[in-house]
């Protein structure tokens, strides 16, 4: 079974590029739009891993985060904060959410590609 990747991102094209490069690498991706939809999906399944934008239109991505690592279901689950906030203050920010990497935007697929393998491992 695929391993499951939760995207968050409210630009269409960047949760588009997000979701078609995941499958490209054989995961199964999960993308939503807002916070509210992240938090009723993390109710229901538990991705291997999230992306997160930060900045959303309900909710931040910090909160979310927060949230993922403050939930015994999903307190181990990898968290990459992906934005184009990226002042040191940001990366502090996403570091005390719990975040496990900060990706600025834009991004190289290959880079994320290789942050994802490193935390999954082989399998898909």
């Amino acid at each position: 079974m695929k391993k499951k990747i939760l995207v968050v991102d409210d630009s269409a094209p960047i949760l588009e590029l997000s979701t078609t490069m995941l499958k490209l690498l054989g995961y199964e991706p999960i993308g939503v739009s807002c916070g509210m939809d992240a938090l009723k999906l993390l109710a229901q399944e538990t991705p291997a891993l999230a992306l997160l934008d930060v900045m959303l239109p309900d909710m931040d991505g910090f909160k979310i985060c927060r949230h993922i690592k403050q939930t015994l279901a999903t307190a181990d689950m990898p968290v990459f904060m992906v934005s184009a906030k990226k002042t040191g203050e940001d990366v502090e920010q996403g570091r005390k959410a719990g975040a496990d990497e900060y990706i600025t935007k834009p991004f190289k697929s290959a880079e994320v590609a290789k942050l994802i393998k490193d935390y999954l491992g082989n399998d898909r």
